[in-house]
Formats: structure tokens, sequence, C-alpha cells
């Protein structure tokens, strides 16, 4: 949102520490509606995460410049993390946290293991269907019903792997 309100090319150099911080800003984590969520406020947003982690957060935009945004902001993700962590922890909560081992050794805890697939295609087939489901949600969506029946569900199921053609990102 940020590049596309400036008119800027995205690319590692927007990414200065004044940015990052300003961004920062502009996410919050905590009990929201009787769940923890990360809100969002800034560039035109005042949403909830969850309210679009299946959608604008996986689209092609998103997930194409992924790389390039946790290249540069490693530290700040750690960072979230941790306070997040610590959030849920005050609340009475246990925290499981799932991440490459690199990332995760940041995060403070005398109880760690690790899980290792035994398939590594388990992780493409995950994705595929973590976007599959995100389109079909999509779909549902635009479709303006509301509760769809289990034939409706179907349908959306079945038609968003062929509205996904050619835009693997």
């Amino acid at each position: 949102a940020y590049c596309t309100q400036k008119q800027l090319t995205f690319g590692e150099d927007i990414l200065t520490p004044e940015l990052l911080r300003e961004m920062e800003g502009m996410l919050q984590f905590g009990k929201f509606n009787g769940r923890f969520d990360t809100k969002i406020t800034g560039l035109g947003y005042d949403t909830y995460v969850s309210e679009i982690e299946l959608t604008e957060l996986k689209s092609a935009v998103v997930t194409s410049n992924i790389p390039t945004v946790a290249k540069v902001t490693q530290g700040e993700v750690v960072k979230f993390a941790a306070n997040a962590i610590s959030v849920m922890q005050n609340e009475g909560v246990n925290v499981l946290v799932e991440g490459r081992a690199e990332t995760l050794q940041y995060i403070p805890t005398p109880h760690r293991f690790q899980l290792i697939l035994s398939d590594s295609q388990l992780i493409g087939q995950r994705r595929l269907g973590q976007k599959v489901m995100a389109k079909a949600i999509d779909i549902t969506k635009k479709s303006n019903v509301t509760a769809p029946s289990d034939t409706q569900t179907k349908q959306f199921l079945e038609e968003s792997p062929k509205s996904l053609a050619g835009t693997w990102g």
C-alpha cells in the first residue's frame, strides 16, 4: 500500500529504518473482540490481520515480496513476535511457535523442540492448500452468499484452483 500510494517501485532500498519504525507503529498486537489478533491502522487500513490473512495477505503482490521484506525485517519481526508471545503468556496462554530454526532461536524460551518433515513436498502441498482455500473464501465473499450450502461450498472449492491458474507468485 505504501509504494502504491507514493507511486514507488518496491525494493529493498524502500525499507529504511525510518519507514520500518513507521510501519511498526501501525501494528498493535493484543486481545480484540475476545481473541488475540494484530490490528493494522494506517495507509488506509483499519482492520485486523485475521480479516485479511487468507485474502489480501496471500495475494501475489504480497507473497512475491516476502523474501525481500524478510531479509530486511527479520529483527523487527522476531521482536514483534516475542512481544506477542509475552502478551499471550501474561493472559495465561501456553504458546507454541512454528517457524524456521534460524529464526526461532531468537525467541526467548527455556522450552524448545524441532519438528522435521520426512517429505519436503508436504510444505508445498500445505502451501497449495492454503492458496486454494484463500481463493475459495474470496470467491465466497464475492458471491455475497453469507451461509453457503454444502453444494455451494463444493462449487467454490472446485472453482478456486481454476481461477488461480496463472497467478502463482
